[in-house]
């Protein structure tokens, strides 16, 4: 086997299956009360649980402000041991209608706590998900994420993500467009006012037939401002209850830090200039959004509870972590939520929703 060669199968086996053992690891721990046990001993304790901590997002009631993002549990069958491991709750997906491979490996990379993913909607589609859903308690709450198949044309894309919010209803908490992923051609082409319009409009329609429940719009640091404003105006306009931001990054030159220059995917994780582009762009939809009654989700190089305050500073209601996870060994959700009442008490804040726009 060429040199090559071996350092494809190390990278894929380093990154993309190291996170599919850790799914599995906390799939099977979090069905046996022994396994609970041995979570709370590898994260120094058991949950963080504070009415201090409890929040309100779109009409949803958190334990605490912080989730796991979409694209950690792809297949809707780790919820409860992510749960265990602190968050309030997991957005899983992006699930769609059928069942898709996603693109070749080796697409995970892993470097200093940053990652590059070019997974491609990797899914066992909506019908697999539900059954894994069917097999979790699901405590905290659940988002599903929903996304259009690489074969479906884009004036199939607003029957697609309706027929994801049909059939996982009866499960999800919320849902998140997201035609805002890097790593489908052309699927980002959806984020504009007319293709964006449609699809709100077929997932609405379905929500309000079964009732009413939250839906997102994701959204990139990668979209210019002015296009973002025209991201608002579709969500105001047709009822969407707020926004998730950010998605990876496209951006070359942050990639070429790590190595990846030139490389296809999304760049996210622990990465200092994403970061901050990340807060600026939650300062810019909290100011954009001011009188919208619009929701804001602060996703994107949150990793520990200092990053995740400068996010709800910044005016983000609640956080979600993704390659954040990886980087602390699980333990991040409990980080987080001790960190924001040390937090608390050092500033004489009563609750995390006074952090919300401190900024």
């Amino acid at each position: 086997m060429d040199t090559e060669s071996l350092r494809a199968r190390w990278e894929t086996l380093e990154s993309e299956q190291l996170k599919e053992l850790a799914e599995l690891g906390l799939h099977t721990l979090a069905k046996h009360p022994l396994g609970h046990h041995l979570i709370d001993f590898a994260l120094g304790g058991e949950r963080v649980e504070s009415t201090r901590l409890h929040t309100q997002v779109g009409g949803m009631s958190l334990e605490n402000p912080v989730l796991v993002g979409a694209g950690w549990d792809k297949k809707g069958w780790a919820v409860d041991g992510l749960y265990a491991l602190g968050f309030a709750g997991t957005e899983v997906g992006s699930v769609l209608v059928h069942p898709q491979g996603g693109n070749p490996r080796p697409r995970l990379w892993y470097s200093r706590g940053a990652a590059l993913n070019r997974m491609g909607f990797n899914s066992q589609g909506m019908e697999a998900v539900a059954r894994h859903l069917d097999a979790e308690e699901r405590p905290g709450i659940l988002g599903v994420s929903i996304g259009k198949n690489r074969l479906t044309p884009d004036n199939q894309a607003p029957w697609a993500h309706a027929a994801v919010a049909d059939r996982l209803y009866d499960y999800a908490h919320y849902f998140v467009i997201n035609v805002s992923s890097p790593n489908t051609p052309g699927l980002r082409n959806l984020l504009n006012p007319g293709p964006l319009t449609d699809i709100v409009v077929a997932v609405k329609d379905v929500l309000d037939s079964k009732g009413q429940k939250p839906l997102f719009v994701k959204t990139t640091v990668d979209l210019a401002l002015e296009d973002l404003d025209d991201v608002i105006k579709v969500c105001v306009g047709h009822g969407v209850t707020g926004i998730i931001d950010s998605n990876t990054t496209i951006d070359d030159e942050l990639k070429s830090r790590y190595g990846w220059e030139g490389l296809a995917g999304g760049l996210s994780g622990d990465v200092g200039e994403f970061r901050r582009r990340a807060n600026e762009r939650m300062r810019d939809l909290t100011r954009m959004t001011r009188g919208t009654g619009l929701q804001r989700i602060g996703v994107g190089a949150i990793n520990n509870a200092a990053s995740a305050i400068e996010r709800l500073r910044a005016g983000a209601q609640a956080v979600q972590v993704v390659t954040g996870i990886r980087q602390s060994k699980g333990r991040v959700a409990r980080e987080i939520n001790q960190g924001i009442l040390d937090y608390l008490d050092r500033h004489g804040l009563d609750n995390v929703e006074d952090l919300a726009g401190l900024a």
